[in-house]
């Protein structure tokens, strides 16, 4: 017999044996049952969940010899014969390779005809998003009303690009990405029936790698399987996926904890040397933050992280000692780090300035220096008409101390530091880039007259600031926001004065944002 995939091997028979997809068997099941089978079903989700299983699963129970019947029996001719992919009356049709109007008319005349040999004409549709705007338009009276016998089967990754009109006329079903428990018992049933030695660790790295997916999930084990034989370790699996062992993710966030940059920078350098993809190290980086955030705000955050046993309570123990605020920057800062690396030609300065974002040594606040003040001279008194005409105009205008008061008002230091943000937004907008990177860290501590100071987190940061270029365009930019010149004064700060806070407290409040496209597995 010839070799098939782990995937094509293990592939759910039943209902029963589908997995974590439960809303989706029920719904069937009972439809078949009650009788109530609508002509035309669309299952919609992500690659890898279930799909076209699922498909050929409702086509089983429709045409079983016992059906129909939610719980074929899995023996007889039909049920055969769709499992081994050769039932006549089970078309599958891959619509990325037939898009055009013609073939959609092909189809049409072909489902006027009876079954050979079946009780239903069960058409699947792969990948149906692909079909073009005038094929669906050809469709759309044969999908609306075809013959009694024929029922249609639309699967998409894509449901967003299906027309309205075809939406409207299917029973929809999403499929969802697979819980890692799910996974993981899955992976676990596999290795048991084909006597291979799979570590918690390595099954823990493969089903995360998995992203959802069981497709995946067994593709790479059979890959594991074929690099490693029967006994596969955690190195093995991270060697295949080029995924970073969860000890170096760690060291990583003790060094970021620590404001430990020196090593930091090391376990970078160490990275380059083991010739490691340091875009996904830098997934893998945000993905460990997330771990850490989902145990320090969930009272039952272990049961949505998946952590090898060896390193579960170092783990446990990081994210105790990190407080939200942290973790949420980290993830912020190694997720825009991530998306950069995508298109830098100089990956490892990529992430080693974002190590120095994240891991620079807080310095604390130098104590503040009373400003000294000019000695007072008195005034010559100005002579007496000078001195009546003052006096005549005194009632109509405002003294100087309250005008002055009156130009504060308008901007205070609380005012342009909840700007602060847009301000830099101003400046990216400008092309001015790594200035904004520079001041990210920064905020307005001291407003004094004309003169503003701006406390930076780290040492670093301040230094760039010192360019005659980005000290006119920063002056520019605080003038025009408060409609005065201005002379700027550079001062390094504790961390707990820095701007950050306040985005972080913001953040915060849209925790699950930092991770685009990423679900709880």
């Amino acid at each position: 017999m010839a070799y098939l995939a782990l995937y094509r091997k293990y592939r759910p028979q039943t209902f029963d044996e589908l997995v974590g997809q439960p809303h989706v068997a029920r719904a069937l099941r009972n439809a078949v049952r009650e009788g109530r089978i609508a002509h035309a079903y669309l299952f919609a989700g992500p690659r890898g969940t279930g799909k076209t299983t699922t498909a050929r699963l409702l086509a089983k129970a429709l045409n079983c010899d016992r059906g129909p019947t939610p719980e074929p029996d899995g023996v007889c001719d039909s049920c055969r014969r769709i499992a081994q992919g050769s039932a006549l009356d089970v078309i599958e049709i891959d619509a990325a390779s037939k898009t055009s109007v013609d073939d959609i008319r092909e189809l049409r005349e072909r489902v006027q005809t009876a079954p050979a040999a079946a009780r239903y004409k069960v058409y699947i549709v792969d990948e149906v998003h692909m079909l073009s705007t005038s094929a669906f338009n050809a469709f759309l009276k044969t999908l609306e009303e075809p013959p009694s016998h024929v029922v249609f089967v639309l699967c998409t990754t894509e449901p967003h690009k299906l027309p309205a009109t075809v939406l409207s006329r299917c029973q929809r079903y999403d499929f969802r990405r697979l819980a890692a428990a799910d996974l993981m018992a899955l992976v676990t049933r596999v290795v048991q029936q084909e006597n291979v030695a799979l570590d918690e660790q390595a099954a823990a790295v493969l089903v995360r790698a998995a992203t959802g997916s069981a497709r995946d999930a067994l593709s790479l084990l059979e890959q594991a399987i074929a690099y490693a034989g029967k006994e596969i370790s955690v190195g093995d699996i991270q060697n295949i996926v080029g995924a970073a062992d969860t000890e170096l993710l760690a060291d990583f966030a003790d060094a970021i904890a620590g404001h430990n940059l020196d090593q930091a920078l090391h376990l970078v350098a160490k990275a380059v040397d083991e010739g490691r993809d340091l875009r996904q190290l830098a997934t893998d980086l945000v993905g460990h933050f997330r771990d850490l955030l989902l145990l320090r705000v969930c009272r039952r955050g272990s049961e949505l992280v998946v952590m090898p046993e060896g390193s579960a309570e170092r783990i446990k123990a990081q994210a105790g000692k990190l407080q939200e605020r942290d973790i949420v920057r980290a993830a912020q800062i190694l997720s825009d780090a991530e998306r950069e690396l995508r298109r830098s030609e100089q990956q490892r300065l990529t992430l080693e300035l974002a190590m120095v974002r994240l891991a620079s040594p807080a310095v604390e606040a130098p104590p503040a220096v009373e400003p000294v003040q000019p000695a007072q001279v008195p005034a010559k008194q100005p002579p007496k008409a000078a001195r009546a005409r003052r006096a005549e105009t005194s009632a109509a205008a405002p003294s100087p101390e309250v005008g002055a008061q009156a130009d504060q008002g308008e901007v205070s230091l609380e005012v342009l530091k909840e700007r602060w943000p847009a301000m830099l937004q101003k400046l990216r907008a400008q092309k001015q880039s790594a200035l904004a990177a520079f001041l990210a860290e920064s905020s307005p501590i001291e407003l004094d007259g004309n003169r503003l100071v701006l406390g930076f987190n780290h040492e670093f940061h301040l230094d760039q600031m010192k360019s005659p270029e980005r000290q006119k365009t920063m002056a520019q930019l605080v003038a025009a926001e408060i409609g005065r010149e201005i002379a700027l004064e550079y001062r390094l700060v504790g961390p707990e004065q820095a701007s950050a806070g306040a985005a972080d407290d913001d953040n915060i409040r849209n925790i699950m944002s930092i991770f685009p496209g990423s679900e709880i597995v």
